[in-house]
């Protein structure tokens, strides 16, 4: 397990990302809602996380994820990229470099959602994934990111995220899977 406690939170970091203090592990775990309420692929590569007390702290309490980081094999493979640059563009992940997903040479995982759910003109500092499937010529959105992104709309509550998020944030996030249904493609790097 990996616990990120609320009071760890390096706060000019959350702020430099348009973020607060007590955003980063709200996030954490509100990706992890949305990939299960999304269902496969992206709860089997979204690494499962709750926010909980631990050691007398609250915060995010994440499942350690097998295999190493810094290995850019998904990112070179058009099929391993997909689920998670479609992932990181829905949620506005502004910080997926290489040290924030975990691979074992069949299974990626991504890890560290601290940095999410941007509002628009927020910061991107890395975006691996999303840029690797623009850069492979595979933006457009398959079959079930299309369902996804209109199940996701057609929810008045946006699967339960309008519920986890503030307002803003959830609003940004309709509005994201708007632009993707409407474009037929996932968003480029930094497009909140």
């Amino acid at each position: 397990m990996f616990h990120k406690p609320f009071s760890g939170v390096h706060v000019a970091n959350a702020i430099a990302y348009g973020q607060t203090d007590e955003t980063p592990p709200l996030h954490e775990a509100a990706s992890w809602r949305l990939a299960v309420a999304l269902g496969p692929p992206w709860d089997e590569v979204v690494v499962p996380c709750v926010l909980r007390e631990h050691a007398g702290e609250d915060g995010s309490l994440s499942l350690r994820a097998i295999g190493w980081p810094r290995d850019t094999a998904p990112t070179l493979n058009p099929t391993r990229c997909l689920p998670a640059a479609f992932f990181d563009s829905l949620i506005a992940q502004q910080d997926r470099h290489d040290g924030n997903w975990r691979w074992d040479g069949n299974q990626l995982t991504l890890i560290d959602h601290g940095y999410t759910f941007a509002l628009p003109r927020a910061i991107l500092n890395y975006s691996d994934f999303v840029t690797a499937r623009h850069r492979h010529g595979a933006a457009s959105l398959l079959t079930e990111e299309r369902d996804a992104l209109t199940r996701l709309l057609s929810d008045s509550d946006l699967l339960g995220m309008a519920r986890f998020l503030v307002p803003a944030r959830a609003q940004a996030l309709g509005n994201r899977a708007r632009l993707m249904l409407d474009r037929g493609e996932i968003l480029r790097p930094g497009e909140f």
